[in-house]
C-alpha cells in the first residue's frame, strides 16, 4: 500500500517481495479466499517494539480505505465473523488489484516488482 501511495505522489519505488513468486502469501492467505482486513482491529491487536507505531500506520491508512480500494475494484466481498473480510471469488482478486495497482503506477514513479531478500542497507 506504502508503495502505490508513493506512486502516486511521483516517488521512485521498488517492491522486494521475500517470496519465490510475486504475491504468494496473499495467495494462501485466508484460505485462498485472502482475509484482507477486519474491521474491529485496532492498534492493540498489533504488537510492535515501537507501541506507536501501529497507531501511527492505523490512523494513516485504515481498514476502510482498504475496502474503498476493494469496492472501486469490483471485488465482491463478505463479512465473517468479528468483521473479518474475505474475497467472496478468489485471493487472486487482490493479489491483481496490489501487483497490478504497482505496475500500473510504475508510469508515476515505481519501478518494479522484485523477488528477493534484503540482506543489508547501506547509507552509501
Amino acid at each position: 500500500m506504502c508503495a502505490i501511495h508513493a506512486g502516486r505522489r511521483g516517488r521512485k519505488v521498488a517492491v522486494i517481495d521475500h517470496a519465490a513468486k510475486i504475491g504468494s502469501k496473499i495467495l494462501i492467505s485466508g484460505g485462498g479466499r485472502c482475509n484482507f482486513t477486519n474491521t474491529g482491529a485496532g492498534p492493540d491487536n498489533y504488537v510492535s517494539n515501537n507501541p506507536h507505531f501501529a497507531k501511527s500506520a492505523l490512523s494513516r491508512y485504515t481498514p476502510t480505505d482498504f475496502i474503498h480500494l476493494v469496492k472501486e475494484h469490483r471485488i465482491a466481498h463478505h463479512e465473517k465473523k468479528l468483521g473479518q473480510l474475505f474475497c467472496d471469488r478468489s485471493a487472486q482478486d487482490i493479489k491483481w488489484v496490489l501487483v497490478n495497482g504497482q505496475v500500473v503506477l510504475g508510469k508515476k514513479g515505481l519501478s518494479d516488482i522484485y523477488p528477493g531478500r534484503v540482506l543489508r542497507r547501506t547509507n552509501d
